[in-house]
């Protein structure tokens, strides 16, 4: 089977989606698929940033068709290779993303069957800021692309969501769906490297020389979205001395810099309070700091599934969440509101061993049960195949072979 998985990011650059689709990309041409990744061009890139078996082509596009200026740079390239593909599945991956937008007016052109992996949908949002006004004008550009939300899904077989919520947030293109084209739904969730976190063998805590009793963890790229200052208020706010909080980030930046500034200026205050900031980690190290890690928490403010509570679960570690995304549906862990709360569950959690082993156990079992890559691939792989034979059947008939 010929598969064409598009991207608007892939490695080296790093990001939810783009591990998404090294993990698909890299995946089906394990099992013995032809396959070819369409990203943006990055200059970075090298052989070695492309999974075995898997051929990756640049455009040099970017932006959306939803905000201010579109997408922009070379997009008839882009739309004139799309159009051009010649072989069995064409797979996006997320709405409002160049890599989407530009493709799907070139669909009709290629015989392939199109599938959507939604990654959550955001453009009918708007997220208030400190003065009431700001956002309003950026949120109105971008309501013409959720009138268009019907018509694009026309344009795909099948549409993949990760979670059966249906609710008015990340999940709202999955209500759009259930209106208009039920028949074309498939749940497929996101997945773990088990046997990656498994085998992870560094010593994190010799690593990085902490020596408190409980370690507490936070990865994510440090932004206002993921917002960690909430995390570390809520942790400086727990002044424990048995406890550190590490945060593994991307790359510095102004928010992290940002954080650093409130926890100096809180040590006077919070002074048993201990956290480290970590960028640019390599992801054996950050699987074992997952596999040295007590607890998880993650205080963002938009996620749809997020990856890196997975990886925790699987981990056997119990995490300590906000209600985003479909974080509800996890076990192995806690939804709470950011503040008070999520401080109180960070003592809970560490003064009772036996809750943490227990949650950690219903993570660990949900994780292998239905979120190991090599099943959810699979699961793909058996989709593609109906999708393709379906239409080997609608040939024939077309043709009146049978």
């Amino acid at each position: 089977m010929k598969i064409l998985v598009t991207s608007f990011t892939f490695p080296p650059q790093a990001n939810g989606v783009s591990e998404v689709a090294r993990t698909q990309s890299a995946g089906w041409a394990a099992l013995g698929h032809e396959v070819t990744v369409a990203t943006g061009f990055d200059s970075a890139r090298s052989p070695a940033h492309s999974p075995p078996g898997v051929s990756v082509k640049q455009f040099s596009v970017s932006g959306s068709a939803c905000i201010r200026g579109g997408c922009q740079g070379d997009t008839a390239a882009y739309g004139q290779f799309i159009g051009s593909y010649d072989g069995d599945i064409i797979l996006c991956n997320g709405w409002e993303i160049w890599a989407t937008d530009v493709a799907i007016p070139f669909f009709p052109k290629s015989k392939a069957r199109k599938v959507m992996v939604s990654h959550g949908f955001g453009a009918h949002l708007w997220h208030p800021y400190r003065r009431f006004a700001w956002g309003l004008g950026q949120w109105l550009l971008a309501q013409p692309y959720v009138l268009r939300l019907p018509k694009m899904m026309k344009a795909f077989d099948r549409l993949i969501f990760l979670s059966p919520r249906r609710d008015a947030g990340r999940f709202f293109d999955h209500s759009v769906a259930r209106r208009f084209f039920s028949d074309r739904i498939s749940i497929l969730p996101n997945g773990v490297h088990l046997s990656a976190l498994e085998n992870a063998r560094a010593d994190f805590r010799r690593q990085w020389n902490l020596n408190t009793k409980h370690l507490l963890l936070n990865v994510a790229y440090y932004s206002p979205l993921k917002n960690q200052l909430a995390t570390l208020r809520d942790f400086v706010r727990a002044n424990r001395p048995d406890a550190t909080l590490v945060f593994i980030g991307s790359a510095f930046n102004d928010y992290s810099a940002r954080m650093e500034s409130f926890y100096q200026s809180s040590r006077a205050q919070f002074p048993r309070a201990q956290v480290l900031f970590l960028e640019k980690i390599p992801r054996e190290t950050i699987n074992a700091a997952y596999r040295a890690a007590d607890v998880f928490i993650l205080s963002s403010k938009q996620e749809t599934q997020p990856l890196a509570i997975l990886d925790a679960m699987a981990c056997g570690v119990p995490f300590i969440s906000t209600n985003v995304g479909c974080v509800r549906d996890f076990p192995g862990g806690w939804v709470v509101s950011s503040g008070r709360r999520t401080t109180q569950a960070i003592h809970d959690l560490l003064d009772k061993p036996g809750l943490r082993l227990q949650l950690g156990e219903q993570g660990s079992a949900a994780c292998i049960a239905k979120y190991d890559w090599n099943h959810v691939l699979t699961e793909y792989e058996h989709l593609f195949a109906r999708l393709c034979n379906t239409r080997s059947s609608s040939l024939l008939h077309s043709s009146g072979g049978l």
